[in-house]
């Protein structure tokens, strides 16, 4: 009897690990939704944004601020704000195409929120578009008061030598 107990509770702590995310003691976040990617932006601030939106208001400036300099802007989505908060991550200007945002992942603890990802380079022989570039992504995520914490994973670069 001690023995199969001992396995159920072995079963059950592989069962739970699997589920965590490898640096960080928390778990997946299932209910993130993707509102807009893309890797064209006019953004005017420098450097990588990473910001928690959590209103509707500050939402729809942040909105006309990633797609200025597109005629016409994109309506801005409507988001529940109640229950939900969005989060904008955005690289910064990049030289040519080729570069982009890949293994995004939400997780989380009792404490903070992880949103992990890597940035996407490309590799020797990519043909890529001569213009400048800048990668973003927003989501949206279950309304929370945790503190978010960005982690950029290890660059991946695309093999297009195949």
């Amino acid at each position: 009897m001690r023995t199969l107990v001992l396995i159920l509770l072995m079963t059950a702590t592989v069962g739970m690990a699997c589920s965590q995310v490898p640096g960080f003691n928390g778990y997946l976040m299932e209910e993130m939704e993707e509102i807009e990617s893309g890797y064209f932006s006019n953004y005017p601030e420098s450097g990588e944004i990473q910001k928690k939106i959590e209103n509707q208001l500050v939402f729809e400036e942040e909105w006309k601020l990633v797609h200025e300099g597109m005629s016409p802007i994109p309506e801005v989505p409507k988001i529940n704000f109640n229950t939900r908060d969005v989060i904008l991550l955005m690289l910064e200007t990049k030289p040519t195409g080729g570069f982009g945002i890949d293994n995004f992942e939400i997780y989380e603890n009792d404490n903070q929120i992880g949103v992990r990802y890597s940035e996407v380079h490309p590799g020797d022989g990519c043909g890529t578009i001569q213009a400048l570039t800048r990668p973003y992504k927003i989501v949206s995520i279950p309304k929370t008061e945790k503190d978010i914490l960005f982690q950029k994973e290890e660059t991946v670069i695309n093999d297009c030598n195949d």
